[in-house]
């Protein structure tokens, strides 16, 4: 007997190329057991110790949001009408709202927007810490059921370039995060905290820490300019002439990449997890995704934190990324495949997990949403020669069309209910938190 079966669904998923059909889809041991057409072989209520009546919905892999901010959280818009610069400018007294909060401000922050995530199909998030809470980050994620990366700053203070963390603290951090069924990450400076040596102090560190790596690269045109200025060359230039580049690097943003930097990251294996409303709400650039595509780079979508974008919805950085580079480079800039991998199995690919979920495939951990195409703006809803499906997830669709959540074959979101944390508590808490914060601005 299956744990889990769900029948009359309409699949999508990479390993049949896009090409939806109805279908029915058995869970065992957190594991896709079996994926069956309906021709005649839908799953039945005697097979399955839960089984789901899909009732024509969209079933596809859980989203995966490859950076995000949880701690920002607790400012969502009060960056609204600043780039980067200016925000950075005008946060800088405080250090990033740091001054006026607590750990646990930060803590229900982060799982707010877990929430936030979940609800709208996100199964795996990337938590880009601002600062630690040591075993408490990963908490903050199992409570509430999400799947995860941790990255944890290699500096003890993002503010303070050379004082670093301890080699044993950060292999704790790794060890618990892997313990935790967490992926570690360590965190390194941006383009203005650039000093050679202070770098080579960095990698050396890192070749005894066994984590995935990454930093804010090339995210606008002043860091460039930075960097163009200090060494005569550009961000990527200078990091692959210091040996800094490697498979195990993931570059967040990559807006301002020229065409040769481009191979340079392909020729390194350079994981890229881009921010496209981020980036068009703060005026940082228009990344050349379409280049890194054709290079058959790992390319995932995120959201960056709320401070920058304001919402957690993956669904809404497939249509932004689609619209933002037809403008930019051409109708058939990007096809709605390559955006649909973006946010699933390619960004599985940027945290090295593209053979254990990402796609409904037999074998394959048993992460899935349901979206309800029976809605004005998703219909009609057409297969067959002329499908529009794919058309529908990825300009139709919000977070809010997700109906339930599956993580590891785990009912999470149930008719569009969280049943793991309180968030109408975790709301109350972070709104209270902002509104200390509005009133000592």
């Amino acid at each position: 007997m299956y744990s889990l079966g769900i029948d009359n669904v309409i699949i999508v998923s990479g390993n049949f190329d896009y090409v939806p059909f109805r279908g029915a889809v058995c869970v065992q041991d957190g594991r896709i057991a079996e994926v069956r057409r309906h021709n005649g072989a839908a799953v039945s209520r005697d097979e399955c110790a839960e089984w789901i009546d899909g009732g024509g919905r969209i079933l596809m892999p859980g989203l995966v949001n490859g950076h995000c901010h949880g701690d920002m959280t607790l400012a969502r818009g009060l960056g609204d009408d600043m780039t980067l610069a200016e925000q950075i400018k005008a946060f800088d007294s405080h250090n990033w709202f740091y001054q006026y909060i607590t750990d646990d401000d930060r803590y229900y922050a982060r799982q707010l927007v877990y929430c936030e995530a979940l609800l709208a199909g996100t199964t795996f998030i990337c938590e880009n810490m601002y600062w630690g809470l040591g075993e408490r980050s990963i908490q903050a994620m199992q409570e509430t059921g999400i799947k995860g990366a941790l990255v944890e700053d290699i500096r003890l203070d993002f503010a303070d370039s050379d004082s670093l963390v301890s080699d044993s603290v950060l292999k704790a951090f790794s060890a618990a995060c892997r313990a935790g069924g967490l992926v570690p990450v360590i965190g390194l400076p941006a383009e203005e905290d650039f000093e050679t040596e202070r770098l080579r102090a960095m990698f050396a560190k890192l070749k005894t820490i066994d984590a995935l790596q990454t930093m804010h690269l090339a995210e606008n045109q002043w860091r460039v300019d930075i960097i163009e200025k200090k060494y005569g060359m550009r961000p990527i230039e200078y990091l692959a002439h210091n040996g800094f580049l490697h498979d195990r690097f993931i570059g967040s943003h990559v807006v301002c990449a020229a065409e040769h930097e481009v191979t340079l990251l392909k020729d390194y294996q350079v994981k890229i997890a881009n921010t496209p409303l981020c980036e068009m709400k703060i005026a940082d650039g228009i990344a050349p995704i379409p280049a890194m595509i054709r290079q058959g780079l790992a390319v995932g979508l995120g959201t960056d934190g709320a401070l920058w974008n304001n919402s957690n919805d993956i669904f809404r950085e497939m249509k932004g990324m689609a619209l933002l580079h037809t403008v930019h480079g051409g109708i058939r800039s990007l096809s709605k495949k390559a955006i649909l991998d973006m946010a699933t199995t390619g960004g599985a690919a940027v945290f090295g997990k593209a053979t254990e979920f990402g796609m409904i495939k037999e074998g394959m951990q048993a992460d899935m949403i349901l979206i309800d195409g029976n809605k004005p703006h998703l219909q009609p809803l057409l297969l067959g020669a002329h499908e529009n499906v794919v058309s529908a997830i990825v300009f139709s669709a919000t977070g809010a069309d997700v109906t339930d959540v599956f993580i590891n074959g785990k009912h999470l979101v149930k008719d569009g209910v969280l049943t793991t944390v309180d968030v109408a508590a975790l709301m109350q808490r972070v709104r209270q938190t902002a509104e200390r914060i509005a009133s000592l601005l």
